[in-house]
């Protein structure tokens, strides 16, 4: 006789930001967390990322196509399992602002939320040609960006990457039949005012955050921490 199997059904819901299709999950099992474990211990941030997508995967009962994921579909979605998996809540340790003490803060992560406004948006460059833009995928960051701090170059390439397209008067050109270099040449080309709209689309894209406030065990000081992006959560 076979040993039963644990934890196969899908038991929760939960809504993907950037679509806003309803999906059910299971908690992830000790196979998987041994999995992101290792990943997390190896200090990677491509090799992290990656196995928090396959664990997304694994645990999502629906067929979903894990490389369109948006980076905060990603964030969100991995707490809200998280959640399920090991815990409600997340106990953190941040420095007081003001005396650098170390307070123990919970954050529940039922309170995440991502407001996710515009997916898309039409970008006016003059009165006869705008872009199209869209929020990049997480594959789309992974691949422009390496380690933590984002250079020049690289931003300017997750620009690109939110171009679906640059529509005139007379037709559209998406950006998936243009090279990259046309495209680098294009966002190259315009002034700074033109390009400020784009910037701004990419700079204010939906993260996961959360506004966190404590008063400081030992001077008493009233803090407001901002938490930003999936490692502030852990």
């Amino acid at each position: 006789m076979a040993l039963p199997k644990l934890n196969s059904n899908p038991k929760y819901e939960v809504v993907i930001p950037s679509t806003q299709q309803v999906v059910r999950f299971r908690p992830y099992l000790i196979k998987e967390e041994k999995i992101l474990m290792i990943a997390m211990e190896s200090g990677d941030v491509r090799q992290s990322v990656n196995a928090i997508v396959d664990t997304i995967e694994s645990c999502i009962q629906e067929p979903i196509e894990k490389n369109k994921l948006k980076m905060f579909d990603v964030e969100y979605l991995f707490t809200q399992i998280r959640g399920k998996s090991v815990g409600e809540k997340s106990d953190l340790l941040l420095n007081c602002q003001n005396c650098e003490h170390q307070n123990e803060v919970s954050v529940s992560y039922d309170e995440l939320k991502i407001d996710v406004d515009q997916p898309t948006k039409k970008i006016k460059i003059t009165d006869e040609i705008a872009v199209n833009l869209s929020y990049p995928t997480y594959y789309d960051v992974m691949d422009k960006v390496n380690g933590d701090a984002i250079s020049d170059a690289q931003a300017l390439s997750l620009i690109i990457a939110c171009i679906e397209s640059i529509q005139t008067e007379e037709e559209v050109f998406l950006a998936s039949d243009v090279s990259s270099t046309e495209l680098n040449e294009f966002i190259e080309s315009l002034t700074s005012e033109q390009f400020k709209g784009i910037r701004d689309y990419v700079e204010t894209m939906p993260r996961l955050r959360h506004t966190v406030h404590n008063k400081c065990e030992s001077c008493g000081h009233d803090n407001e921490w901002r938490l930003e992006g999936i490692q502030d959560f852990f």
